[in-house]
């Protein structure tokens, strides 16, 4: 993967169809499931804190210019540490991404080719990444800028669409399942913005580095309002799917769309445009494999890496396991990662590594300023 810069609008996009595609791909009814009728305040809830924490994130990445958690890491405990949050972050990425294709094959063998082998479903999604990162990084950069409002204005259609099935009072009791379900066990939720751990390679990949506070929120706001809108309009209008076995959350909404007499059974359109969408979202994670692998052990030339990962991938994804056991599975250990990974691990060394350099660079600020205070004397 050639890792040229990337611009501001690209970067926004780059993160916020991460965190799109997670609202595609069940977060809303998983999050109702958790909070019940007080979702919608949940998701105000853990927006809030989420931004808390790309702002603090920002801030700790903004001593080291042009820096991501592999240098840093590097920096506060040499090759070694670098390597282990490396690996680390790849094995994360690697469940993720196969837990995506995984489920969405699946999903589509349910609804749309029950009689295909699930090997030829996973091999569009394996070849499909295959191809697309084989370009750089810009590439599949301006690719998201110009999918990304499809699946913004898609998304959109189907909210404004559901409207006239909304009851009000489906909102109530406000605090749903109680107090602790929504504000500390619910924290939990936040995982829904998982897209944030993006963040940490970003700034060697930037034009500006220095806009990585504001393309960082601004993806976030982004975010937020359409996770908002999803899982509100999905507890206004289906109550039930909080029970629901659907792997869409929100294609339940689209198989009651209708627009008049003649235009009916709209779902396979927007079927086709999360397919699109959720392509362009996989190169992402296999791109930062890459990306990370290329920079732990400084390889020439990555296509190598390309094919031995997606092939793993694939492998990892037609293993003959029931459905419903390996997406609780890899799921649950994606989420557990996610924490461990980004909340445990990177942010105390980023926030120990800002030690270490306020550290060094103290007795060179004294040596200043007992310069200053000789030639005033």
């Amino acid at each position: 993967m050639n890792t040229e810069k990337i611009g501001y609008v690209e970067a926004i996009a780059l993160i916020t169809i991460v965190m799109i595609n997670k609202i595609i791909l069940n977060t809303p009814k998983d999050i109702i499931a958790n909070t019940g009728s007080a979702s919608w305040l949940n998701v105000i809830y853990i927006s809030v804190i989420s931004i808390i924490v790309v702002c603090f994130v920002t801030y700790l990445l903004r001593r080291f210019p042009g820096n991501d958690i592999l240098d840093i890491s590097e920096y506060l405990g040499g090759k070694t540490l670098k390597a282990i949050i490396g690996l680390a972050y790849i094995i994360l990425l690697l469940m993720l991404t196969t837990s995506i294709i995984k489920n969405l094959s699946e999903t589509l063998r349910i609804i749309y080719f029950r009689t295909s082998p699930i090997l030829y479903i996973t091999l569009f999604f394996i070849v499909s990444s295959i191809i697309c990162n084989r370009f750089p990084l810009k590439v599949i950069a301006k690719a998201n800028l110009i999918i990304a409002p499809i699946i913004f204005f898609s998304v959109i259609i189907i909210l404004a669409s559901s409207i006239k099935n909304f009851m009000p009072q489906r909102i109530f009791p406000i605090l749903g399942y109680g107090v602790n379900e929504t504000f500390f066990s619910g924290l939990s939720n936040i995982f829904s913005f998982s897209g944030i751990l993006y963040l940490l390679f970003l700034p060697p990949l930037l034009h500006n580095p220095d806009k990585l506070k504001r393309l960082s929120v601004v993806a976030v706001i982004i975010s937020a309002i359409y996770l908002f809108l999803s899982v509100t309009c999905l507890l206004l209008s289906l109550s039930f799917t909080m029970h629901s076995d659907e792997s869409f959350s929100l294609y339940v909404l689209t198989r009651n769309l209708e627009y008049g007499r003649f235009i009916q059974r709209v779902d396979a359109v927007f079927i086709l445009v999360w397919i699109i969408a959720i392509i362009s979202y996989i190169n992402i994670p296999v791109s930062l494999c890459i990306y990370i692998f290329k920079k732990l052990t400084n390889i020439s030339d990555p296509n190598s890496i390309n094919y031995s990962i997606n092939l793993l991938i694939l492998a990892v994804s037609i293993i003959p396991i029931e459905y419903a056991i390996f997406t609780n599975i890899v799921s649950k250990a994606v989420q557990y990662s996610f924490f461990v990974l980004f909340f445990l691990i990177s942010i105390p060394i980023l926030v120990i590594a800002n030690l270490k350099l306020n550290f060094k660079n103290k007795p060179r600020k004294e040596q200043y300023r007992n310069l200053d205070n000789a030639q005033k004397a």
